[in-house]
């Protein structure tokens, strides 16, 4: 089985701690990601509170760190992982650490909570807090599949936790597949997939919160194809910009034995019916993201509104960067 990626730490402002599974069952391994920044108190130590059925197996240390710096001691119910941070670390820097530890514990569903501290022994003071808990698993979820009598065989338990662990990766994706529609959820690399079904053209110059927004409203821009609205909404998501569309629809009015007055006929000259003006107020930072130019930003708007706009509407385009 491949090695899931370590998991992504919620900074503070000294400590975090993360693990990279928080359902296990005895005898597995998980792995404690702690992520510090060494204070500039002097005599600071890293300190990890872990329950004693947990032994610790493994070390990652950032270079130049030796192996033989952690030291382990035992204090009532809990092992202490004590880590000083006085020699090899560099204050106000930023760490992080990988401690392995295996699971000796019984077979029964617990909680086990492991605690990581900034302390300073010689004042007592405590610099900062992080904790998280362990689910322990004590028989193996298969089992509900299989006949009362095998609820207390403790060898079959065992056995379908090798199966458990091995597919666990493959039933998480199915558990959470409804997310992989979502486009608030889905991973980026879905992004293009899940564009297609709604025949929504993918833009990788955009960030990513844009295609997810654009996305998101595709059923709007969809029902409402060729309306101003869908078009005003469509380029303040590209463009990240305030849009004004001005709409000529009327004929200009002549005199004349035909002449008549209606929503058709427009008073005054040089009116043009079947145009559309757009104004679009974009920030400057989109020409530094892009690299393009004023006028190449401008004739790419062109193409996009030419896209969606009825083909029997006359258009023109003024892109104003503040």
């Amino acid at each position: 089985m491949t090695t899931p990626p370590a998991p992504a730490l919620e900074e503070t402002s000294l400590l975090a701690i993360a693990a990279d599974h928080y359902n296990r069952y005895p005898g597995e391994l998980v792995t404690l990601h702690l992520h510090f920044t060494v204070p500039e108190q002097k005599g600071a130590v890293l300190q990890i509170a872990m329950p004693r059925v947990m032994q610790a197996e493994m070390y990652g240390l950032p270079p130049g760190v030796p192996s033989t710096l952690p030291s382990v001691a035992e204090t009532g119910a809990d092992l202490l992982v004590l880590i000083p941070l006085a020699d090899y670390f560099t204050p106000g820097q930023q760490y992080e650490i990988k401690i392995g530890a295996r699971l000796q514990t019984f077979y029964a569903n617990q909680h086990l909570l492991i605690e990581a501290s900034l302390v300073l022994p010689a004042d007592g003071a405590t610099l900062a807090e992080s904790s998280l808990r362990l689910r322990i698993f004590g028989k193996g979820k298969y089992l509900q599949y299989l006949p009362e009598i095998y609820e207390s065989d403790d060898f079959t338990s065992r056995f379908l936790m090798l199966f458990e662990s091995f597919w666990k990766p493959v039933n998480l994706q199915i558990e959470q597949g409804e997310h992989y529609f979502d486009p608030d959820l889905t991973p980026p690399e879905f992004i293009p997939w899940l564009a297609s079904w709604v025949g929504l053209p993918v833009d990788e110059t955009i960030p990513l919160e844009r295609m997810r927004a654009l996305l998101r409203n595709a059923t709007m821009l969809f029902q409402r194809r060729g309306t101003g609205q869908a078009l005003k909404t469509y380029l303040e998501i590209y463009t990240s910009g305030q849009v004004e569309i001005q709409e000529r629809r009327a004929a200009n009015f002549v005199l004349g034995p035909a002449a008549t007055l209606g929503n058709e006929i427009a008073l005054g000259t040089a009116n043009q019916p079947n145009t559309v003006l757009l104004r679009l107020d974009i920030p400057n930072a989109e020409l530094e993201r892009t690299g393009y130019t004023a006028q190449t930003y401008g004739q790419k708007i062109k193409l996009l509104v030419r896209d969606i706009i009825p083909a029997h509407v006359k258009y023109d385009v003024e892109c104003n960067f503040v």
